[in-house]
């Protein structure tokens, strides 16, 4: 069957657990006062708010707004977030715990709303971001376990400011980039990394992979970065 949650909110001690689909006929806050799990195991729909309030994991086990997009996605600082589908919203998503792929994941905002991953994220799958606003990773990228590959589409801007990117594959980004702090985009397993728009920040940036590392645009050109160094492996084309 199905669950609509139309009251606006959903407050337990303990965890909760929905493991069918699951539509919004309001905007929603779903919370654990004492830290339990939260688990939205199958699909979630509704263009309303979601909110997620807990210390424990919060997991999207299917994709959400895949027929009908959400407003916004929100989880709180405390416990983490599982991720294991695509996630769709009008407007803005914002991950302020640590988030971790369980799938291969892609999220859009088509309504041009900011995505940001305020702390870590991880997991041995590709994630492509799609948003005309801004991409923020405020911690390391693939620091616990290196992501498959990462993608962001041309519009918008990604802002890297947890220090570190790490991937098996390839590194897309598509759009302009903006350093935050003193970053290391890398891929263990000699994928090419693109930065194939304009990239500035006065941080030092360093490129490592035996793949292609391509700056496509301007570097530096708004805000001079204070250096820039790839390593001996594989080649940089400057266009």
């Amino acid at each position: 069957g199905t669950t609509a949650i139309n009251g606006g909110a959903v407050t337990t001690t303990g965890a909760q657990t929905y493991n069918d689909a699951v539509t919004l006929g309001a905007d929603t806050t779903l919370a654990s006062t004492g830290n339990g799990n939260i688990n939205l195991a199958s699909t979630v729909n509704g263009a309303q708010t979601l909110t997620v309030n807990t210390g424990g994991t919060t997991t999207f086990g299917g994709v959400v707004g895949g027929t009908t997009a959400l407003t916004s996605v929100t989880t709180d600082a405390g416990g983490t977030t599982q991720i294991g589908g695509n996630v769709s919203t009008t407007g803005a998503q914002t991950y302020n715990d640590a988030v971790s792929l369980t799938a291969n994941a892609t999220l859009a905002s088509s309504g041009s709303g900011n995505i940001n991953f305020a702390s870590t994220l991880n997991g041995a799958f590709t994630l492509a971001v799609n948003t005309g606003g801004t991409t923020t990773f405020g911690g390391a990228v693939g620091g616990g376990t290196a992501l498959t590959s990462l993608t962001t589409d041309s519009a918008g801007t990604t802002a890297i400011n947890g220090g570190a990117v790490t991937t098996t594959g390839a590194q897309t980004y598509n759009d302009a980039v903006t350093l935050g702090a003193a970053t290391t985009l890398a891929s263990t397993g000699n994928g090419n990394i693109n930065l194939a728009s304009t990239v500035n920040g006065a941080q030092t940036l360093a490129v490592n992979t035996g793949g292609t590392t391509t700056f496509g645009g301007a570097v530096g050109g708004t805000a001079a970065l204070t250096s820039v160094t790839t390593d001996a492996t594989g080649t940089t084309a400057i266009n």
